[in-house]
């Protein structure tokens, strides 16, 4: 029934600024930009999993968070403060399950990191 890919897409007030946020903060690849209509799509380093943006006049920030994986999220919180990226918890820990960190993009969007543990951690 389904395929593989998945696609998040985020209302923002401005196209422009949020994907400088996405591609030289965070990283991820310019898909397409279609600036005359305000839309926009980056492609995150998972196969088929893209975040498309539409500029919006009422941005309500989701509370729901998009979470990436990482190898080791100290050495990637410190990276992307590096970057300017502000976060909004410090690492946290749910022994042998998972370290978490909790960041915004520019219009409040919650955003996560994520390094799984393999269970002695």
């Amino acid at each position: 029934m389904f395929t593989s890919g998945f696609t998040i897409w985020y209302n923002v007030t401005n196209v422009e600024q949020t994907l400088k946020f996405y591609t030289e903060s965070l990283g991820f690849k310019l898909d397409f930009h279609d600036a005359d209509n305000g839309m926009a799509s980056v492609h995150t380093n998972t196969p088929d999993c893209f975040i498309g943006f539409s500029e919006a006049t009422d941005v309500i920030p989701s509370k729901a968070s998009a979470v990436f994986e990482v190898t080791n999220i100290e050495e990637t919180v410190l990276k992307l403060k590096e970057t300017g990226i502000s976060f909004t918890s410090d690492v946290t820990t749910i022994p042998g399950l998972v370290k978490l960190a909790t960041f915004k993009d520019p219009d409040g969007h919650d955003l996560e990191l994520s390094q799984t543990l393999n269970g002695a951690e």
